[in-house]
């Protein structure tokens, strides 16, 4: 991607050229988009790599870029793939393949494998969305929060640390954006505190955790406290039952002779009395 100024009189390109005139907002547009290089497979779409997560920074990240490149069409649908026999379809289907190429190449490896047959770059946009962009987002903002509670300077510069957590804050905003709707705020009250407290759980309750985050619907708190209980209890029940059921297996295992000998008594290695 490519970075311009606008002067008073004297305009560059993305190679240093100058563009000389007085020309119109949109020939300066389209006179800096037909710089750009699109042969160069080597240029970074995006430094935010797509995970399971992280769908809508992402997102935003992508077409920010393709709009750079004056690429957006190929994604939005404004740009309609042409036949093979259209005259411009070899030009079509190399810059066709290129967007593809940046997109793949900003997703995990992983990721970047299971959609790396699709026809077009419209198709795998809306393949990606389709699985992704329809996800509940609590596990990302769950996480972002406590990397912004477990954030400390730790010798750091202070500016680094500010840009941790501006980058922290500035995703959580893409999941919450500014508003004052009253349900919306009252919502997000009651995401937070089932946040703390599923982050005051015990490690061996990571499992339970995972799957209340990854519910397609948070579920409210109520709810959740009351799944926590449930299998507190659970827990406790099978890990009496266990104990139970080893100290019988172990008595089954005892001989006639062993009971005789006195080399069982409830645990202890004292001789039975009769």
């Amino acid at each position: 991607m490519f970075e311009f100024s606008y002067y008073r009189e004297r305009q560059w390109c993305c190679h240093g050229r100058p563009l000389e005139g007085c020309i119109d907002i949109g020939s300066k547009v389209s006179a800096l988009a037909n710089c750009s290089d699109d042969t160069n497979t080597s240029q970074i779409l995006s430094f935010v790599l797509l995970n399971e997560f992280n769908y809508l920074p992402w997102s935003r990240a992508v077409t920010i870029a393709l709009g750079g490149r004056s690429k957006l069409g190929f994604i939005n649908g404004s740009i309609v793939p042409l036949e093979v026999n259209d005259p411009e379809y070899a030009t079509w289907l190399s810059k066709n393949r290129l967007v593809m190429f940046w997109i793949l190449n900003s997703m995990e490896r992983n990721l970047a494998e299971i959609f790396s047959f699709s026809e077009s770059s419209l198709d795998l946009w809306d393949a990606i969305r389709d699985m992704y962009g329809n996800q509940n987002n609590a596990a990302r903002i769950f996480q972002i929060h406590r990397e912004v509670a477990s954030l400390h300077q730790e010798g750091k510069p202070f500016v680094q640390l500010l840009g941790s957590l501006k980058n922290l804050w500035n995703e959580l905003e893409i999941y919450r954006p500014h508003t004052t709707d009253a349900a919306i705020l009252q919502k997000r009250t009651e995401e937070d505190r089932i946040f703390q407290l599923l982050a005051s759980l015990s490690p061996d309750f990571e499992d339970l955790r995972s799957h209340i985050l990854m519910n397609p619907e948070l579920p409210s708190l109520k709810l959740v406290c009351a799944t926590i209980q449930r299998e507190e209890i659970r827990r406790k029940v099978m890990t009496r039952d266990v104990g139970v059921f080893e100290t019988r297996a172990y008595q089954t295992k005892l001989t006639p002779q062993d009971m005789n000998s006195g080399s069982f008594d409830h645990g202890q290695h004292r001789p039975l009395s009769y």
